[in-house]
Formats: C-alpha cells, structure tokens, sequence
C-alpha cells in the first residue's frame, strides 16, 4: 500500500523487541520499506503459499500484518497463514470516516468477525470510550495522491525485477492517473461550485428526494462483498426500482464518488437509463457537493456497503444497503428490501446508532490515518495497543542480525496439502515473531 505507516509501525514492532519481516510485492513496496529487512517475492500467486511455508520453517514467524483481505495476490496467502496458526491482523480504511483506520483479526468489512455477532453484541449499554473519539480533521488527500503516484512510479520503474507482478486494480495506474487528471480540475474550479447550488436549491423547494452515492467499481465492497458485478450492474436495479416504486413526486440525487476516475461515465449511464424508464425529469446527477447537506435532508438513502451509511445513519436518514456491510442491522437499516424501502423506508434508532459506533470503535477502529505524520504516529500507536504486543528482553548485542533474502524463487518447495473451503484474500504487509 502507498503510505509510510507499515514502515513506521514495522520499526515500532521492532523496537519492542520482535523481529520483522517485511514481504515486497514490486517496487513500489521496496520503496516503501527502504532500509527494513525483509524478503521480495516474484513468483505467480499460486507459488505464494510454498514460499511462505519454507519461510514459516526456517523463521517461526507467529504473526501477519496485512493490508486488506481481497487482493488476488494475497488471497493464496491467508489459508496457510491459519492453517500454521498464524495470528493475522488486516488493515484497511476506516469503517468511520474520516480519521480512523480499521484494524481487525482474520478479515475486514464482509469477512469481519463482528458479522457473526449476536444483536445483544450491539445493544450493550453505552460505556465511557477514550477520548480520541473525537479527534481533529486533517486532509490526506494531496499527500495520499503523491504517495500514490510514487509507489506507482516505483512498481514500474522496478519492473523487470517483479515480472509476474499484477496490480489488483482493474485498470493501470497511468489509466487512472488520466481520468484523475481530466476530472478532478473541473471539480475543484466549477463542478463543486454547481453542485452545491443544485443542492441549495433542492433543500430550499423542499423537494422529496433518495440519495444515492456512487461507490468505486473496483471496490472489493462492490466486486467481493455485495450481489453486483460493479456499479454499473447497481446504478441500473436502482434506477429499475425508483422507477417502478418510488413515490411519483419524488426525485434520485446521485452522487458520484470524490475518487472516481472517470473512466467508466456512470453521468451517461445514468441519463441513458432514466431516458428509457421515462424518469428524466426525476434523476438529478452530480459529480460532487456537500455529502452531510444531501444527508441531513433526504428522504432515505440507498447505498450498496459504502461508508457514507454510517454518516447517512448519523443524520437520521433512513437507509438501505443492498450489500453486505456492518452497519445493516434491525432498528438501523431498513430490513425489508429494495422496492417497499421508497415508501416504508423509517428513521434508524438515534440510540442504537451510538451503541453500534461506540461498539465499532471499541472493538475494530483506530484512531489516526495512513497518511500524515501526526495520523500515522497516532494510529501506529493505537495499532500496537490493539495488537497487544508485549515488550520483549533487548536481544544481546551479539545476537545476529536478520537474514535478507534474495529476492528471488528460490528452492523448489514440496507440493502443499489441500485446503478445503472459501477463505477470505489477505494482503501481507509484515511477517513477525516473538524472540
């Protein structure tokens, strides 16, 4: 992933007596972890599990760091890791936004273990949370783009060296990178401008309206954990049902996603479809606008697994997730599908909404961000706290120091038995054991 945090929280693991290995994918994980021992992987995914396996013989490793639990690359890893009984810890965005990061053991967002949770799990009485709940805003959104740019950057200029690395993005960087840069200017110096009017302008009428934000299609919410095969598969059984259910004086904003590239039109998707189902007058689309007014003044909102739910449950606004998310529970979402959600669609439970937050943060949120130097300090601390690693005895000056492999194939490896059942991807980030 493109950020300082692994290498941070690599060192502060380290300074607590482990040792760590980080695993290097391309070059651009070289470039993150530079000066850090560890290993280069430049095998197909297949061969990921055996050259963890002769890893795990030789170095005993006793726990995963990883980002994400969806990445192709990184789903041959996490059926080893459990089968060596290897405690895995995946990262990933916050399931609050924004400030948090999520940390959670085995599997994040569908594959979270907080799925199989009792409702009572959720219901508990409130209990005092630290203090950091509340926790200053800080804009990541320029330093991520350049931490992107140069972990991209890297992975090509260091390709030769990482041949059977494939990104697990549907399009290349440089794809992407166009469709920012072709769309983004427009935002900040017109489109944010007219689509805040179009927003005073609905709330002023005082106009019925659903929102609907648009997610990434390459999201794994969208490709992993929900019945769509992208968005465009969900922008067209959303319009179908508004069109054929929704009260008739009502109106669809969609919003589209800040990060959007672009590539995929969905405004022309969407004016395509409401031509058809003779809805026009009824669609409004916008590429950007102040999400928390949309929310704080509509009717409902529908959304497949985004993190705005959280936000839209916040505002009191009736909500349905069409997949699979946290945050879909009785007395929070509405339970009773799509096509009666338009006109049967309630306000969530004010209560129950801060038991579900304060449980969330207790139990799988962390305080800061991957990207500024005061977020990543924070949550690299709240990260170690989380983990609970012990401090371990300074190893002896004449201990030897950590082995770095080449980075290649090495030895070839016995074939591995085979595990049976769906398992959820993982994304290693950092290998470590106690000495």
């Amino acid at each position: 992933m493109a950020t300082p945090f692994f290498k941070s929280l690599g060192q502060a693991i380290r300074d607590r007596g482990h040792t760590v290995y980080r695993v290097r994918f391309c070059g651009g994980d070289r470039l993150f972890s530079i000066g850090q021992p560890g290993w280069g992987f430049n095998g197909t995914p297949e061969q990921l599990p055996q050259w963890l396996q002769a890893r795990h013989i030789e170095h005993s490793f006793t726990d995963a760091v990883l980002f994400g639990d969806t990445r192709p690359l990184h789903a041959q890893a996490i059926p080893l890791l459990r089968n060596l009984g290897v405690r895995i810890h995946v990262f990933e965005e916050g399931y609050l936004r924004p400030n948090w990061i999520t940390l959670e053991q085995d599997g994040v967002n569908g594959y979270s273990r907080l799925l199989s949770r009792p409702a009572e799990f959720w219901t508990d009485p409130l209990r005092p949370i630290a203090d950091n709940v509340h926790i200053p805003g800080r804009k990541t959104l320029g330093i991520r783009g350049l931490y992107d740019i140069s972990y991209h950057l890297a992975s090509t200029l260091m390709q030769p060296w990482h041949r059977a690395y494939r990104t697990h993005r549907p399009y290349s960087a440089l794809r992407e990178y166009l469709g920012w840069a072709r769309r983004l200017p427009h935002i900040k110096l017109r489109l944010e401008w007219q689509a805040n009017r179009r927003i005073e302008r609905l709330v002023a009428d005082g106009s019925p309206y659903y929102l609907f934000p648009l997610q990434l299609d390459s999201d794994a919410q969208i490709r992993v954990h929900s019945p769509f095969s992208g968005m465009t598969e969900a922008i067209e059984t959303i319009l179908h049902s508004f069109a054929e259910h929704a009260p008739p004086e009502s109106l669809l904003v969609i919003k589209n996603h800040p990060l959007d590239t672009g590539i995929l039109k969905h405004h022309q998707t969407v004016h395509r479809l409401a031509r058809q189902l003779d809805i026009s007058q009824r669609v409004r689309y916008l590429e950007a606008g102040n999400l928390p007014r949309l929310l704080m003044h509509a009717r409902g909102t529908v959304l497949v697994n985004s993190t705005t739910g959280t936000s839209a449950l916040f505002h009191g606004s009736p909500t349905i997730a069409l997949g699979t998310a946290l945050f879909d529970l009785p007395g929070l979402t509405f339970q009773h599908g799509l096509d009666r959600f338009w006109t049967e669609g309630r306000k969530p439970d004010k209560t129950l909404f801060l038991r579900f937050r304060h449980t969330l943060i207790r139990h799988a949120q962390i305080a800061g961000d991957f990207y500024t130097r005061a977020g990543i300090r924070q949550a690299v601390q709240g990260s170690l706290d989380a983990m609970q690693l012990e401090a371990m005895p300074v190893a002896p000056a004449t201990s030897p120091a950590v082995q770095v492999l080449p980075d290649n194939l090495m030895e070839p490896l016995a074939p591995l038995p085979a595990y049976g059942g769906k398992l959820p991807a993982a994304a290693s980030g950092y290998l470590y054991k106690k000495t």
